[in-house]
């Protein structure tokens, strides 16, 4: 191993832990962060890859490592992919207790650990340790490299509510591994499979620069890597010294942490908000070419400092946690997230938000809204619907201040009437209808109270679709006035549990009950609406209908 020799290579789970690789999470490290979800989705996607794609390789992501000065073993400082090495660390700990056969149990313990062999004077050591400032050698020691360390289930939930971050996370960690991996069948194959198909591809090196640098020598050799990889290695390997390289390595892996599997999605936004035209190629190609070489940004620090600007105006603006929003803010940046299909709209606000700040933020929200879903609504194909966002961009760009932007009536108009006739038609089976349920429940809001945590929403006929002939409703409506409103707006209400069908064809009194009493969750503001009302006909519907629609154009 002379100096300056540059490995790299992709290696299956059971030669990465294997005494070719000891590895040290140094303590410049940021603690181990990985949460439920993490793990729930890696193990998801790795049992999906072995039911379904048992004989193919398994691409699990990427390391950084740095070769130290050792010359009793080959150890190496994760500088990157620390967490997803511990993940797999800690489910070979969790496979060691949940599986029967003794000689595997053997197996994934020397993964782990080796012990110590006096005769040949071999000493015990673990496949990783730990020197971030966490201190969490102690627990490594009594949970995962004790046997039957992971089977101590109480004793893990009391770590996991200790303050101290790797420790908590690791607990947690081994919890939802435990539980998840046990109800797996074929337990004995799929450990086989994570053994010997699942891979990572390393880079090696004795310096700290080259091993970003040279990372992107891996896609040489045809080893598949994502853009966001590339990326990565290509603006860290544009800094010139350890401590930076260091920093902005940690920094990249926290938000690509947060991220997880939408990262590319955030680079892409990113990408959006500097070309400001449609993507024609893959992000790699389009930063490259309608970015580096256009000189809109530069490699290395240029790059990485606007990535991190716009993380935390993501953070901000898109997951609200700036606290001077208004609710009136967060409650449309809710029902936007909830209820489109497209994210095109998701880079004009963090623009502004990064130009304007908080200087009439609500309206341009609001504006940039009914501009996005009145194109949606009235028809408007995709790429012009996008090309509009993209106007949008370019116009924040020039504008020297909010009122120069709101006050440009071009970039915000829709075809008003198409609007109002497609909302006033039967709206039931179209793709906008629960966003405009949505919008209604909005609109209708103090916005005292943020609308959040709705999960399996449906839409719902009040006036059902299938009436009984004995019903109250045969009465109120003719036949052709329950074919003229059944599946208009104004009939319609957002509920936020599973349809119940045995409940859909009550008659008006009793379904009021149902919706009031909780045994149907329906949205606030139409609630409020039935409960006020003793009757549902025709006539109800139409002044409802007209209330509805005036309240969508006002916006």
């Amino acid at each position: 191993m002379g100096s300056g020799k540059i490995d790299s290579d992709k290696k299956v789970l059971q030669k990465i832990f294997s005494p070719d690789f000891w590895f040290l999470i140094p303590e410049y490290q940021r603690s181990y962060v990985w949460q439920t979800e993490n793990i729930i989705d890696l193990i998801d996607d790795l049992y999906y890859a072995f039911t379904y794609k048992n004989e193919n390789e398994y691409f699990l992501g990427s390391l950084v490592l740095k070769r130290t000065d050792n010359d009793e073993f080959d150890e190496y400082e994760v500088l990157d992919g620390q967490q997803r090495l511990t993940t797999f660390f800690l489910m070979f700990a969790v496979l060691r207790d949940l599986l029967e056969n003794p000689s595997y149990k053997d197996t994934l313990q020397q993964k782990i650990y080796q012990r110590a062999d006096e005769l040949l004077m071999i000493p015990e050591r673990q496949r990783i340790t730990y020197q971030i400032r966490d201190d969490v050698e102690g627990f490594i020691k009594k949970y995962v490299i004790e046997e039957n360390g992971t089977s101590l289930i109480d004793d893990l939930k009391g770590e996991r509510e200790k303050d101290n971050i790797s420790i908590s996370n690791m607990a947690n960690a081994l919890l939802v591994l435990r539980e998840q991996l046990q109800e797996k069948d074929n337990l004995d194959k799929f450990v086989q499979f994570i053994l010997n198909k699942a891979l990572l591809i390393y880079v090696s090196t004795d310096n700290t620069e080259d091993a970003f640098r040279m990372f992107t020598i891996l896609n040489d050799r045809g080893i598949p890597l994502t853009s966001a990889d590339i990326l990565k290695s290509m603006n860290i390997g544009h800094l010139n010294n350890d401590k930076d390289i260091k920093k902005y390595a940690k920094y990249w892996e926290e938000i690509e942490g947060r991220f997880g599997e939408g990262f590319d999605r955030f680079l892409n936004f990113i990408r959006t908000i500097i070309v400001k035209e449609k993507a024609r190629s893959n992000l790699l190609d389009e930063f490259e070419e309608k970015i580096y070489k256009l000189g809109k940004l530069k490699k290395g620090h240029d790059t990485l400092e606007f990535i991190k600007q716009y993380d935390e105006v993501y953070q901000n603006v898109i997951e609200l946690e700036d606290n001077e929003l208004s609710n009136q803010f967060k409650n449309l940046i809710t029902i936007m997230k909830i209820g489109l299909r497209s994210e095109d709209w998701i880079p004009a606000i963090m623009f502004y938000y990064a130009k304007f700040k908080h200087q009439k933020l609500d309206e341009f929200l609001k504006k940039l809204e009914f501009k996005f879903v009145g194109d949606w609504v009235v028809g408007v194909n995709p790429t012009p619907r996008l090309e509009a966002m993209n106007t949008i961009l370019k116009a924040i760009q020039k504008a020297n201040n909010p009122d120069e932007l709101l006050e440009n009536k071009d970039i915000f108009k829709i075809d008003l009437d198409e609007f109002k006739r497609n909302i006033s038609s039967d709206i039931y089976k179209k793709q906008y209808a629960k966003y405009l349920l949505l919008k209604i429940e909005y609109l209708k809001s103090d916005n005292t109270v943020h609308l959040s945590g709705y999960k399996n929403i449906s839409v719902e006929h009040i006036l059902p679709q299938h009436p009984n002939s004995e019903s109250q409703w045969a009465k109120d409506f003719t036949e052709e006035e329950h074919k003229f409103w059944v599946d208009k707006i104004a009939n319609l209400v957002l509920i936020n549990k599973r349809k119940n069908s045995s409940l859909s064809n009550l008659d008006f009194i009793e379904k009021k009950k149902r919706y009031l009493n909780g045994r149907i969750d329906v949205f606030r503001a139409n609630k409020v609406f039935i409960d006020q009302k003793n009757e549902w006909t025709p006539e109800v519907l139409r002044k409802r209908e007209n209330e509805i629609v005036e309240m969508l154009i006002k916006n």
